[in-house]
């Protein structure tokens, strides 16, 4: 029968295997395949736009219309068509806010539609903060962030700053905050500081705050898979 090692035979024996098993857990747990941290540089490349996520209403499921007791017609809303280019030629902080409100007025609309189909009634999206900054090449936001008030959502953002989003860039972030009014068939609902944030460059990227917002702030980041979807493509 063998003796039975000494402690300190024992403590030798360990301390040679911690830094081995060390060395292992982490090759054997990191997966290289998956980056440390979610990258922010969007690779329009890496977007299947094929595989696009908005609603799409179905025309038969808005085509009919109800009378009202003095013989009116009631009618059901209609789809909106999305934004297929930038308002302006030139890429610019204006242009990608206002294409921003024209999609989110679409979305929020087919959205109400596919849900609710000939019931629904009203529809009115008020936006009543925003703001916009161009992205750098590398990812990183411009500091000079441009913003502005946006009392009359169908006017362009004239008074922002036409900061051109060209040459050394990868596109606009754009926050939207605003509030949304819907009737249907079954009553009315009102949405109180909702925020939507696009990432505006060859493809389109969108994300909703998760809560009732104050500000108009780049949270969540639509270029963060995790937080975002493929809403359309600009190239």
């Amino acid at each position: 029968m063998r003796p039975p090692r000494s402690r300190r035979s024992l403590l030798a024996t360990v301390a040679a295997i911690v830094p081995f098993t060390a060395g292992c857990s982490e090759a054997w747990f990191d997966d290289p395949e998956t980056p440390a941290e979610t990258s922010t540089t969007v690779t329009p490349e890496s977007y299947d736009c094929t595989d696009l996520s908005r609603p799409e209403p179905r025309p038969e499921a808005t085509s009919s219309a109800s009378t009202f007791e003095d013989g009116s017609a009631e009618q059901s809303l209609e789809p909106l068509e999305y934004p297929s280019t930038l308002p302006d030629a030139e890429t610019t902080t204006g242009a990608a806010t206002q294409y921003a409100i024209e999609f989110e007025q679409a979305y929020r609309q087919n959205a109400l539609l596919v849900e609710y189909g000939d019931q629904t009634r009203t529809f009115d999206l008020s936006v009543t903060d925003r703001q916009s900054s161009p992205v750098g090449a590398d990812g990183e936001i411009d500091s000079n962030v441009t913003e502005a008030n946006a009392a009359e959502t169908e006017e362009p953002a004239t008074n922002e700053t036409e900061s051109a989003t060209g040459s050394g860039s990868n596109g606009t972030l754009v926050s939207l905050v605003y509030n949304l009014t819907t009737e249907t068939t079954d009553g009315n609902n009102t949405k109180w500081g909702v925020r939507a944030v696009y990432y505006v460059g060859e493809v389109v990227l969108r994300a909703v705050y998760d809560g009732i917002a104050n500000d108009p702030t780049f949270d969540p980041d639509p270029r963060e898979r995790a937080h975002s979807e493929l809403v359309a493509c600009l190239r």
